[in-house]
């Protein structure tokens, strides 16, 4: 109880008391009565006094008990937030605990960094000391890879122009101060351009360089093969005695190179054209040298290639002719200067023409003709044989178309195709284009081509010829006789018509030809072809034939080569002998 309390009691009025006595005389009543009431009051007052001490006393016992509760609270408080600075001391203990441990980590983990990175930097500073020793070792090797290349062919790995120019020298040097001698030979594949062009420059690489390897096993190791481009190789004989030696090398060569190459499943055969020259006897120079022994390969070319030509002071009038044929040959294409002429193919049993072999020949202005013998060879090394061999076919089924809507009565027409041509990878594009656009019936065509352009690669001929047999073109095989003369492939190859070659028929007015001629027109019945003898001239030759009978013939004896409407008179007159 408050103090507020215990005043408003004090001040409050107080309740009469009531009597238990029994009711006395008046006047002792009366004093007894005042005496009483003022004990009874002064008990009462008493009473309410001690009731009041005792309210107060409760009251302060309460006012205790709340002081104490209140105390209580506060030491509770007091507690709470005793505990509460324990649990603030305590979180900062374990803050700085973990501060201290993540600190401890964080140390550790720089530590664990630092030393990382340092590992990390000496195994770069190791691996950039490896890479600077490579990148060292890498520059000299390039160095030494370039000086190589600079001086070998990148294909066969043969010295090239430059190295056998700095060898070449060397050698001529030695042999003036020695006295001695300097060959050099100058190499050219034949017919290369024919496997290129057919079957793709990676048979060509590759036969290049078995080609390469042939020839290293032929020479000396003091000797050196060199490459000069293309399908030119150039072997120079560092030291020599006589010319005889050279030619030994030269023909060891061409013998070695006969071998057929297995190439990518391919057998290929190619021969070699070899120019010789010596130093100091064809020359004072490497320049002069190496142009002696280049004119003698084109030589060996024109005397019918797989064959070598020592030089001599003449070949270079015919390298001069022979660049200048080439200048005639490219303006005459561009300026339309080709002709056709036609000589007669007869049946010799009754003399009727039985059609044509198309011969070009080049007209100039105010100037006689000039025969194929004089410009096909150079017209196949240069390459001008493509557009030439176009030109005649193109040429020769117009006039074919024109024959046949005047109604001449021919069966056939041939014309030549050289192995250039036949083994040129448009070829057959070429043939089926040029039909398309002239509507000429294939079966009007009979292509003549030589055993030699037919052999280097069997498997090629065998499509190609297969690919004309389904066109509806003929074909026949030239000069029978002077180059392979292989049964094997007259039975292979799709062959209608085999021709004697004229030098056989020559021969035959002295019967030096005559087992050769006869064994040809064995062969042809009995493998049921055509037979055709070229070259007739005489009737001693026609007679023979016709005993023997051989199907068909052309020759002078006949007609020779003759312009298209002079042909066509041949037609409507028939030939008068």
């Amino acid at each position: 109880m408050t103090k507020q309390s215990v005043t408003r009691r004090k001040g409050a009025i107080r309740s009469p008391l009531k009597a238990n006595r029994r009711v006395p005389s008046p006047a002792s009543t009366a004093a007894n009565t005042f005496a009483e009431r003022e004990a009874a009051l002064l008990a009462g007052e008493q009473t309410v006094d001690r009731r009041e001490e005792v309210a107060d006393r409760r009251e302060e016992v309460a006012d205790r008990r709340e002081e104490v509760a209140d105390q209580r609270e506060e030491v509770a408080d007091q507690r709470e937030e005793i505990a509460d600075c324990r649990e603030q001391v305590a979180a900062l203990r374990d803050k700085a605990l973990r501060a201290q441990e993540e600190a401890a980590r964080d140390k550790a983990e720089l530590n664990a960094q630092n030393q990382a990175q340092l590992r990390e930097a000496n195994e770069h500073l190791v691996l950039a000391t490896v890479h600077a020793q490579t990148m060292t070792e890498a520059a000299e090797q390039a160095a030494m890879q370039m000086s190589y290349m600079a001086k070998h062919d990148f294909l066969t790995g043969l010295p090239n122009r430059s190295l056998l120019t700095d060898r070449l020298a060397q050698s001529m040097a030695l042999a003036q101060r020695y006295g001695k001698k300097v060959a050099l030979l100058y190499l050219d594949l034949d017919r290369f351009k024919h496997i290129n062009d057919s079957l793709g420059h990676t048979v060509g690489d590759q036969l290049l360089q078995s080609v390469a390897q042939r020839l290293q096993a032929c020479v000396r190791v003091s000797d050196t093969v060199c490459r000069q481009g293309g399908d030119e190789f150039v072997v120079l004989l560092a030291e020599v005695h006589t010319l005889q030696d050279v030619c030994l090398t030269a023909e060891k060569l061409i013998k070695a190179m006969a071998e057929p190459h297995l190439i990518d499943a391919h057998w290929l055969h190619v021969t070699l054209s070899i120019g010789i020259s010596l130093y100091p006897d064809h020359g004072q120079d490497v320049e002069t040298v190496v142009q002696n022994a280049d004119s003698a390969m084109y030589h060996a070319k024109q005397s019918g290639r797989n064959t070598y030509r020592v030089f001599t002071q003449e070949m270079n009038v015919r390298a001069v002719t022979r660049h200048s044929v080439e200048e005639t040959l490219r303006r005459a294409l561009e300026q339309h200067e080709f002709v056709l002429h036609y000589q007669p193919k007869v049946n010799l049993a009754t003399g009727v023409i039985t059609g044509a072999e198309a011969l070009i020949r080049l007209q100039q202005a105010h100037h006689r003709l000039i025969g194929p013998e004089q410009f096909v060879s150079i017209a196949e090394d240069s390459g001008l044989i493509l557009p030439m061999g176009q030109w005649v076919l193109r040429e020769t089924c117009r006039q074919m178309a024109v024959w046949l809507q005047a109604g001449l009565d021919i069966s056939q027409i041939a014309i030549n195709v050289s192995a250039v041509e036949f083994h040129g990878k448009n070829f057959l594009a070429g043939v089926r284009a040029i039909l398309n656009d002239t509507g000429m019936d294939p079966h009007y065509l009979e292509f003549e081509m030589t055993e030699s352009g037919l052999m280097p690669d069997t498997e090629l001929t065998t499509s190609h010829l297969h690919a004309l047999k389904e066109l509806g073109v003929q074909i026949a095989v030239d000069d029978f006789g002077t180059g392979y003369s292989s049964l094997s492939y007259l039975r292979r190859f799709p062959i209608d018509t085999l021709k004697i070659d004229q030098s056989f028929v020559r021969e035959l007015d002295g019967n030096a030809g005559d087992a050769i001629v006869s064994a040809v027109i064995a062969i042809g019945m009995s493998l049921k072809q055509r037979v055709v003898a070229e070259g007739i001239e005489t009737p001693q030759q026609l007679a023979f034939l016709q005993s023997h009978h051989c199907a068909e013939g052309q020759g002078f004896f006949f007609s020779r080569p003759v312009t298209a409407d002079a042909f066509a008179t041949l037609l409507e007159t028939g030939i008068r002998r």
